[in-house]
């Protein structure tokens, strides 16, 4: 695996995105519906926020507990806007960033999606799961030199 190799070769080109006022049913709707697990918010042409299967899911398990069951949620979801429950102001990258870049992004701040935008403009998502299918499809090049300096150690 090469870390220094852009991000435009492992990202997805076609995103999912939904307007801020959007609502909570319709993300439901649509995680519901497809593999994927983050939507990105845009305003105006502009990445404003971003939604993670987990953190809708979370938010949904909170309310049926603090609010009385299921059909409590889903009425109270019928008036909740995807604004209210999206992570604000996503850190981005560029197209030319780093698969390594990317990688520390996501270690560092612990989640798990990057919007990749060029000249202010969505040109795609990088996720923790497309780096490890990146590093998983490309073993690591000189694997007989990793077996023989990652064996076992002796401490004194």
């Amino acid at each position: 695996m090469n870390p220094n190799l852009p991000v435009a070769g492992i990202m997805t080109r076609q995103v999912v995105t939904m307007h801020a006022d959007a609502s909570i049913s319709h993300v439901h709707d649509i995680f519901q519906k497809n593999g994927f697990h983050h939507l990105l918010v845009m305003d105006e042409n502009k990445i404003v926020g971003v939604i993670s299967k987990s953190d809708y899911y979370q938010v949904r398990h909170m309310l049926s507990v603090s609010w009385g069951g299921e059909i409590r949620v889903q009425e109270w979801f019928a008036d909740l806007r995807v604004q209210d429950i999206m992570t604000k102001k996503p850190v981005c990258i560029e197209s030319s960033d780093t698969i390594g870049l990317a990688a520390d992004i996501f270690l560092v701040n612990q989640f798990h999606c990057l919007p990749v935008v060029d000249d202010g403009e969505l040109v795609g998502i990088v996720t923790s799961h497309d780096l490890l299918a990146y590093a998983y499809n490309n073993p690591i090049d000189n694997a007989e030199e990793f077996i023989t300096t990652s064996g076992n150690m002796e401490i004194e």
